[in-house]
């Protein structure tokens, strides 16, 4: 017999956030988020005050490239304000994430690949397009060829590039352009899609 309660579905390679409401009406008012994303935000399940979303860690990539544009583009301090903090808690639930092994796509596949990965899928291929672009072109991408690559907006891959800075992925000279470099061996990055 059903105790009447809907059954809650578990879903595999996706990471259950915490958002407040305030969280979610930023998000909502603020950003131009669509597509599937924007629905699961619409209709998440409230627990008390706090608003439960199921994300794949591409999803809360994609969600920080938003979130980040909305803060670097607020015309208003307030808001501004509250999108960078909304930013650097979404951040910490990427980072902590990206550190779990099955999150993280860690394959066996002999000694070498052991070792977890420290990057999201999405991260994984901006890196894998830097190692080609270099090894082909003889110097770094700029932004705007991670652009046109990725077909994203300029905020989204100025915020890629500084996440992969903040992480240890990639060094960089703020200023300077085709001035990335790749702090992940060979055969740790993906295979170009």
């Amino acid at each position: 017999m059903s105790s009447g309660r809907p059954k809650e579905v578990s879903f595999p390679n996706r990471i259950r956030v915490r958002l407040s409401r305030r969280d979610r009406d930023l998000i909502l008012k603020h950003t131009f988020i669509g597509g599937d994303i924007e629905a699961r935000i619409r209709v998440a399940r409230a627990d008390g005050t706090a608003i439960m979303v199921d994300l794949t860690p591409d999803d809360i990539d994609e969600l920080l490239g938003y979130v980040a544009a909305a803060a670097n583009h607020s015309e208003q301090p307030v808001i501004g304000r509250q999108l960078y903090a909304l930013y650097d808690r979404l951040s910490a639930v990427e980072a902590t994430q990206a550190r779990r092994p099955e999150a993280a796509g860690a394959s066996a596949r002999g000694p070498e690949r052991s070792r977890p990965h420290r990057f999201t899928r999405k991260q994984g291929q901006y890196l894998a397009l830097i190692y080609y672009y270099t090894k082909i072109h003889g110097c770094a991408p700029a932004e705007a060829d991670l652009q046109e690559y990725f077909k994203v907006s300029p905020p989204s891959v100025h915020q890629m590039v500084l996440t992969l800075e903040g992480r240890g992925l990639i060094t960089r000279e703020p200023g300077k352009p085709r001035s990335i470099r790749l702090l992940v061996e060979r055969h740790q990055l993906p295979d170009l899609e």
